[in-house]
């Protein structure tokens, strides 16, 4: 059985003598608490539309004795609510049994797209195309699963005869990897999920060396996003849910294909050279077709 939160004992325990103002607070704390736990006050007090002093007089009313007691417990919150087990447990309970359960994941991915077609990142994603586009060097980060994508990356681009650097490890390996940044060369990043310090270091690093960086993420949390020059947002819904990466393979598969018109003939002139040396060895081979 899953425990609330201790702030959320304090909310439900103090809302019926709560302000309106106070009452408006709590209730974006009960649906953001994802992008709350990594705030500020001022960064708070703006998402909820008041001011400071409400946001303190706000922990007070539920028995904090300031902000920084209080943002340890929305912080402990969120901990919480991403953890593996409660993460996944929550997706199984909220799948269908048996037959239908392709389908509901299929209409499940088709929100998050539609989420992304009701305010499609045009301008945004134009000019991250443009700052990959006009460089030769590429440095590519992601973790876990995003992993995955950054293979994706590497192949595709490669082809392009983009010289790219693909960082998965985390820890020493980490910092070892990006201790030397190329120079003239653009950084992308994908931040899904709980962020790390590493993609954190891996945009501080990228910014130290006059790198322009591409953040493909599903929040809009400010410490992370303000780090990086052109922000993708890639909906996955709630942070309390566990993920597929549809929507950002969509993401990722669109920069590419960006790309590749930016650079036509230079795409298509690189495509060309492959094609031609492995046809000079007699390949590709499938099987079946042998003579």
């Amino acid at each position: 059985m899953e425990h609330p939160s201790r702030i959320a004992e304090a909310i439900d325990k103090h809302y019926a003598e709560l302000t309106p103002v106070q009452k408006s607070i709590a209730q974006y704390l009960q649906t953001s608490i994802a992008d709350a736990a990594f705030m500020n006050i001022q960064e708070m007090a703006n998402a909820c539309n008041v001011s400071e002093a409400s946001i303190v007089r706000f922990a007070r009313a539920l028995g904090y004795s300031g902000f920084p007691e209080f943002r340890e417990e929305i912080q402990d919150a969120f901990r919480s609510q991403v953890n593996l087990v409660t993460k996944f447990s929550r997706r199984l309970d909220s799948l269908p049994a048996g037959d239908h359960l392709l389908s509901d994941l299929i209409r499940s991915e088709i929100g998050q797209i539609s989420r992304l077609l009701a305010e499609p990142p045009n301008e945004v994603f134009s000019e991250a195309v443009k700052a990959i586009a006009a460089v030769d060097d590429l440095v590519i980060f992601g973790e876990g699963s995003t992993a995955s994508l950054t293979v994706l990356l590497e192949f595709r681009l490669r082809r392009m005869q983009y010289i790219i650097t693909r960082i998965n490890e985390s820890g020493k390996y980490f910092f070892e990897k990006i201790v030397h940044f190329p120079k003239n060369a653009a950084a992308i990043a994908f931040g899904l999920g709980r962020p790390s310090e590493e993609l954190v270091v891996f945009l501080e690093q990228a910014r130290l060396h006059n790198c322009p960086t591409v953040l493909i993420t599903d929040s809009y949390i400010s410490s992370i996003t303000r780090e990086a020059d052109h922000v993708l947002y890639a909906p996955r819904g709630s942070l309390g849910v566990f993920h597929s990466i549809i929507v950002p393979t969509l993401m990722t598969e669109a920069l590419i294909m960006g790309v590749a018109l930016e650079r036509r003939e230079e795409s298509l002139y690189a495509l060309d050279e492959l094609e031609r040396l492995r046809n000079a060895h007699g390949y590709p081979r499938y099987a079946g077709l042998e003579p």
